[in-house]
């Protein structure tokens, strides 16, 4: 039995002003082409199928197509959970009908536990998956008058480990004979390695989760959120896939998915697949001469896309004829110029006018409140403040 572990697809995400989806439609042909060469049995999305929690006409056509494409395999059947990034209503709300094509969506936590538990069959080979969700704070913990935030961060971490415990028994009680036994999550988890791309997703920064909290019984757990492909803990059988294409200028270029396989002898194998690019998004630092022979020795290959190219110069100031000079570099190699900054900065050239601008696709929502509170000079802690905004953002969505 072969089960594929993927996650954070984050279709309909918006970079720069440009959409990504044909780089997930490439992403899509190529993970379609792979579960059927391989004969794949299972496929997870461990969490923010979108990027948004109202994707664009276009994302949702990807993915029902996707949907329909996977159904016509007639082999593979699909289990998705909801990510911090998604709608838990919306995901469900094809929920009855997706069933019938052997697609189970588990969006948001069930007040019925056994409701997110999914049992699989192939081959005389069983897989018991317990489908965890992006669990929100009101899934964890119950509001308490008069609590502090320190109060309230470490009761929602604790909640996070009990859905995890109260998960491993439920399934441990009615575990069948020779049934492996798989967990899903959405969430940060201790030491794990971030990029510019995610979101803190729950108060405060939620890294004390560690991998004897995930694994209580479970043989391996397929999360989501963060985009490099890591293993938790040291436990390799804890694992994030990372995303299927880079989300920032800040990912590493290595992409892959984590194939399982319940081997004849019930014992549980793993290996990497590395996921091609269609496009890449090439971070170049340094002195105008050193980025201008950078971009001099990039080479495109004859079917890749258009690569996108952050620019940060370490010396002098960015202008008009400099911002010209590297973008009209780049357009004769065949790449594009999303940024060009000064080392230090967080303003770029707008190609248009040549004036200094921030772009609001260059500020993350914690950024532009680091700066509101900067000049802060109320009676409220900033750190309080700063908790109570996470907390706002988290429950948004």
């Amino acid at each position: 039995m072969k089960i594929l572990h993927t996650a954070d697809w984050h279709l309909g995400q918006g970079f720069y002003e440009r959409d990504r989806l044909q780089e997930q439609r490439a992403f899509i042909d190529f993970l379609l082409d792979f579960i059927e060469r391989e004969k794949v049995d299972l496929l997870i999305i461990a969490g923010d199928v979108f990027d948004t929690a109202n994707p664009a006409r276009a994302a949702e056509q990807l993915y029902y197509d996707f949907i329909a494409r996977l159904c016509a395999l007639r082999h593979c059947e699909l289990v998705v959970v909801g990510g911090n990034h998604d709608s838990a209503a919306h995901l469900e709300a094809p929920k009855r009908l997706l069933k019938s094509l052997r697609v189970h969506v588990v969006g948001s936590l069930p007040e019925d536990l056994s409701q997110a538990v999914l049992r699989f069959e192939c081959g005389g080979r069983r897989l018991c998956v317990a489908a965890i969700p992006f669990l929100r704070d009101r899934d964890v913990r119950r509001a308490v008058e008069g609590e502090s935030f320190d109060e309230m961060e470490a009761r929602t971490k604790a909640g996070i480990a009990r859905v995890y415990k109260d998960m491993a028994e439920l399934v441990l009680a009615d575990k069948r004979e020779g049934e492996i036994l798989l967990a899903t999550g959405h969430l940060t988890a201790v030491g794990g390695r971030l990029s510019d791309s995610e979101r803190s997703v729950h108060i405060g920064n939620l890294g004390s989760i560690g991998a004897q909290q995930l694994s209580p019984g479970f043989d391996y757990v397929a999360l989501g959120h963060l985009h490099h492909p890591q293993v938790v803990g040291g436990d390799e059988c804890i694992r994030y896939s990372g995303s299927p294409i880079p989300l920032s200028f800040s990912e590493s270029l290595e992409k892959q998915m984590r194939l399982l396989t319940i081997t004849e002898e019930n014992q549980l194998e793993q290996q990497a697949v590395k996921v091609p690019l269609a496009r890449r998004l090439i971070r170049m630092a340094g002195s105008l001469d050193e980025v201008l022979a950078e971009i001099a020795e990039l080479k495109i290959g004859k079917e890749e896309l258009c690569p996108w190219i952050e620019v940060m110069l370490s010396e002098g100031e960015v202008n008009p004829s400099i911002n010209d000079q590297i973008r009209e570099a780049a357009a004769k190699q065949g790449a594009e110029v999303c940024k060009v900054s000064r080392k230090g900065s967080v303003a770029r050239l707008d190609p248009v006018d040549g004036e200094v601008v921030k772009s609001i696709n260059e500020w993350k929502p914690e950024a532009v409140f680091a700066q509101r509170i900067e000049n802060y000079e109320g009676d409220v802690d900033k750190k309080t403040l700063t908790q109570c905004f996470q907390h706002v953002l988290d429950e948004v969505g």
